[in-house]
């Protein structure tokens, strides 16, 4: 994250603008008037020539050598008047030599003064703050950031600046912190947080290795800028985070399937072998058809007369074979063998039966809840059946859970329509023409 380059400096400081130190009062009478009309500054009179001086010196051909005049007066203690007078003229110098020193200690005596105004305070802080960046000075950063965060400034990329200066300092969890209330301030708002921001703490939490900081931000994106890329992104570190077996590998893929996170052959390869093991001739022809149908899967891929060819043979006496209904299975079965069946059904489309069998499953001794309830919320979900997909996920607790969240927040997203987005913010601050 780069800081507001010198020459960017120079224009925005120009733009913000700076009190025009005018003509010193000459009489006891102009500066009683002065003081009477309340708020205006009252130079010291050891100050004064000192001042004069120096607005001499900056109206020459050669304003230069104002600049030790400056700095002079910026090293003596001087009242809050006084400083903010010469901080004054350290920009305005500044601003005509393209002196980003002399515009930092200008902009610092301003501040440190107390008596700039309500109207400048916002853009001087993020000014401070901006040179402390660039110098590497990043609590001064952060503290000058925030002061303009929380005075309502919002240009210049002041929100990712002020999350890296945490970054910057190896404080991620802090840094996300911040990214967490600045989105959130925005959202709050009814307009939406931009998606690069989104994407500058995902990377940021995946910079620091720490697992669940990155699954909860992978999660993040995709709740607020759903897609194939978001979602599987979010899957990937929910699988990073996971010890999954082979069955809640499936149901992870199912997941990705609704979420058109199958992106390369290698997805689809994974699906369809993870079917094959359990015998899912449905789900195995379903999915390879789809990444045919997609282009991802290549005519001459060995899937297909590896994997799709055999399963395709294998459709019609599979499910001929298949209980219609859980009574039908011989000695009622066990619950694994009902949710076998159900699977079977879900690879087959047939949305309601593999309900029926996962509900049954559920009833015999020593039924693995968590497993009936996502795969009957996934059954419901495929079917278009929200509501009853959200009461099923809502029942899944322990490793499946985080699953079941990534599926309501899915749910939720069909349902709501997405709130505008707030104009998508350049990473970096933009350089004007020279």
């Amino acid at each position: 994250m780069r800081f507001l380059s010198h020459f960017s400096m120079a224009v925005a400081l120009a733009a913000a603008g700076t009190i025009a130190v005018t003509a010193l009062p000459q009489d006891a009478h102009a500066a009683k008037k002065k003081k009477e009309k309340g708020g205006e500054l009252e130079i010291s009179k050891e100050v004064r020539p000192k001042v004069a001086a120096i607005q001499e010196a900056m109206a020459t051909e050669t304003p230069a050598t104002a600049k030790p005049l400056v700095e002079a007066l910026l090293a003596e203690n001087l009242a809050p008047d006084d400083r903010f007078v010469a901080g004054q003229l350290a920009i305005q110098l500044g601003g005509t030599l393209k002196d980003t020193s002399l515009q930092e200690k200008g902009i610092l005596a301003s501040l440190d003064s107390g008596k700039t105004g309500a109207e400048q305070l916002p853009a001087f802080n993020f000014f401070a703050g901006n040179f402390a960046y660039g110098a590497e000075r990043w609590a001064d950063a952060a503290k000058y950031f925030q002061a303009a965060y929380d005075l309502g400034y919002r240009d210049n990329n002041i929100e990712p600046l002020l999350a890296e200066t945490f970054f910057k300092r190896n404080m991620a969890a802090e840094g996300l912190a911040k990214w967490d209330q600045i989105i959130s301030n925005v959202n709050a708002t009814g307009k939406k947080a931009p998606e690069s921001w989104y994407r500058l703490a995902r990377d940021r939490a995946l910079a620091s290795k720490d697992k669940n900081l990155y699954a909860t931000w992978a999660t993040k994106w995709a709740g607020a800028y759903p897609s194939g890329d978001s979602w599987g992104d979010a899957i990937a570190a929910s699988r990073w985070t996971a010890q999954a077996d082979s069955i809640q590998n499936l149901e992870v893929l199912r997941f990705m399937k609704a979420t058109d996170a199958l992106k390369t052959t290698r997805d689809y390869k994974e699906f369809a072998e993870e079917a094959q093991r359990k015998n899912l001739f449905g789900e195995v022809a379903a999915v390879l058809n789809e990444g045919k149908q997609k282009g991802v899967i290549s005519a001459d891929s060995p899937l297909i007369a590896e994997v799709l060819v055999p399963a395709e043979r294998q459709l019609s006496s599979d499910r001929a074979s298949l209980p219609s209904q859980p009574s039908a299975v011989s000695g009622s079965g066990s619950s694994s063998v009902m949710m076998n069946f159900a699977d079977v059904w879900l690879g087959y489309k047939d949305y309601d039966k593999a309900v029926a069998f996962y509900e049954a499953g559920l009833t015999k001794p020593g039924a693995d809840a968590n497993r009936g309830y996502i795969g009957i919320g996934t059954a419901q979900a495929y079917a278009g059946n929200m509501t009853a997909a959200k009461q099923a996920f809502d029942k899944v607790s322990g490793e499946r859970a985080p699953l079941a969240a990534m599926w309501e927040t899915w749910i939720e997203q069909q349902a709501a329509p997405a709130p505008a987005p707030t104009p998508e913010a350049a990473t970096t601050a933009a350089e004007p023409a020279s």
